[in-house]
């Protein structure tokens, strides 16, 4: 058998696989989004209080009075600040400020806009806490920054008084040998040099003396280099946790993880859902009917209670396939199966029959599944005389009761303990063509090809076998599986049928639900009189067998 091709998706493909695994989708989001808003709404309400300080971008004058020409970054000063802001430096001194023991919740820092403002953020359980601490870091940032700024000036001011001393030193000593060549009758022009000398000494002496008064005023007056402009309000209500945006977020996630496990499911997922599918299955075999399966009005076949559906017509489309099939050859018997219980096959063999026995042919509707046979509940007969009587000896005319004017049912009978032997018996054979030689057609309910031997047995004595699968139930390997067994025995194997199929697949303008069907008929169909229906809708239960 060939593999399944998967044919390029389009978008309306990928939308058929969200809205059939809609269910997966929902489950993911539910999955994802409840245990997140649980969770968000057991946690610690969180606090956030905000300062804002603004920091001196460009740098003042240096030491000696030059002030720096070179282009300077606002943006990369304010984020140095705020590294500053956020350093185990000011954490300590806030410590200290505070008198703490423990180290306090964190900060932090961000720019507001382009300004060289900075947003001072501190997050903690108590609104109070957030908004005391918020300020305290303001605080110990601009002391911190202060005693930075007062220590370099400071050690400007060492240097610059060790440098003056320097200079008061060589200047003495400049007095001391002026004085000594005076004395000694020095030239004018040696005595000049030595002024001009101690000159250039004292006027160096008092530019150093002005920078170190300048020092130590900028010392007295410098304010850190930032200065707080507004103060940390309390806040109301927490920033953590938010519970719409968790289960949005979450939904978000849900709804990409549902969507992905809902691709991954129908990727793996192997069963047919299409008649092109299942045509490549089928290895040739003709695809005879795509039926929707739609629930009937009542609890009679949807062929009789509602002949005008288009379940109906898809049933008649596939009466006509098998007329056609039948046209050079006798096709009189036809087995009903399916590759595993549940895919309809009863409910096929049922409608079949009857839009058969509708377009004027005698029909005898036989149930062969002596495993769980069901068409003595779509026509409530009995399930205690039938088929399995006839194959012990008993006459058909026994067994076989009239329900319509061209339809009659054999039911199964008792389940036996050996259906497989009974089924491949040269008995079934001769009541098999004991019907065939009394009926136009003969259909015949048969169980399931993988779960049991019974329909393997019983296709050797038909003319043609239907194979019944279910979109979305009947995986490709089971289609396999039951063509390659009923091919090993040679089985006359008409066409597959497709069950259960969506509108767009089976041509209908709707979809189409599915259920277990239970039939009833009228309690007239209970009474054991060969009288005639004098309408359809009315069944006799007659059981004399049909003139030839």
């Amino acid at each position: 058998m060939p593999d399944i091709e998967r044919p390029e998706m389009t978008m309306r493909d990928y939308w058929r696989v969200l809205m059939r695994r809609k269910f997966v989708v929902i489950v993911g989001m539910l999955a994802v989004a409840i245990p997140a808003v649980t969770l968000s709404l057991a946690q610690t309400p969180i606090y956030q209080a905000e300062a804002q300080m603004i920091v001196q971008s460009l740098p003042g004058e240096s030491v000696f009075g030059s002030a720096y020409l070179g282009y300077i970054d606002p943006d990369r000063v304010v984020q140095n600040e705020i590294q500053v802001l956020e350093s185990e430096v000011v954490a300590q001194r806030l410590m200290t400020n505070l008198g703490l023991d423990t180290t306090p919740p964190g900060v932090t820092g961000a720019a507001v806009g382009s300004t060289d403002v900075i947003a001072v953020r501190v997050q903690s359980g108590d609104p109070p806490t957030a908004q005391a601490l918020a300020d305290a870091y303001v605080e110990a940032y601009i002391d911190t920054k202060r005693e930075q700024s007062v220590g370099g000036l400071i050690q400007a001011a060492g240097e610059l008084q060790a440098r003056t001393t320097q200079l008061q030193a060589q200047i003495e000593a400049l007095d001391d040998r002026i004085a000594t060549d005076t004395d000694a009758g020095a030239s004018d022009a040696e005595v000049r040099t030595l002024n001009d000398q101690r000159r250039v000494l004292v006027d160096q002496q008092a530019l150093f003396t002005q920078r170190l008064d300048q020092l130590q005023v900028d010392a007295a007056l410098t304010s850190g280099n930032a200065q707080l402009v507004r103060q940390a309000s309390e806040p109301q209500t927490p920033i953590e946790p938010n519970p719409q945006r968790t289960g949005l977020l979450a939904l978000v996630v849900g709804l990409l993880l549902g969507i992905g496990a809902a691709f991954l499911i129908d990727f793996i997922d192997d069963s047919v859902r299409s008649p092109e599918t299942l045509a490549t299955l089928a290895g040739g075999l003709p695809v005879l009917a795509v039926v929707p399966v739609d629930p009937p009005p009542d609890n009679r076949p949807i062929a009789i209670s509602k002949p005008d559906d288009f379940a109906v017509e898809t049933y008649r489309s596939l009466r006509t396939n098998v007329q056609f099939l039948g046209f050079d050859t006798a096709l009189k018997a036809i087995q009903i199966t399916s590759a595993m219980p549940g895919e309809g096959k009863t409910t096929t063999a049922v409608n079949l029959a009857v839009v058969l026995a509708q377009a004027g042919n005698r029909v005898a509707l036989v149930d062969a599944d002596l495993r769980k046979p069901r068409v003595h509940h779509v026509f409530a007969l009995s399930p205690l005389y039938g088929l399995t009587n006839t194959l012990l000896g008993d006459p058909v005319d026994l067994a076989i009761t009239q329900v319509d004017e061209h339809l009659w049912v054999l039911p199964s009978g008792s389940v036996p303990p050996n259906p497989s032997e009974m089924l491949g018996g040269r008995r079934l054979q001769a009541v098999i063509e004991e019907l065939k030689a009394q009926f136009d057609y003969v259909v015949i309910d048969s169980a399931p090809v993988l779960p049991v031997s019974d329909a393997i047995a019983l296709s050797r004595q038909v003319d043609g076998v239907l194979v019944i699968t279910q979109a979305g139930r009947t995986s490709a390997p089971q289609v396999r599986q039951t063509l390659a067994g009923l091919e090993q025995v040679s089985a006359p194997v008409l066409g597959v049928v497709l069950n259960k199929a969506s509108s767009r697949q089976s041509g209908a303008g709707y979809e189409y639900g599915y259920g277990r069907y239970g039939y009833a008929f009228d309690e007239s169909a209970k009474q054991n009189k060969p009288s005639k229906p004098s309408k359809p809708s009315q069944q006799p239960a007659a059981s004399s067998f049909p003139p030839p």
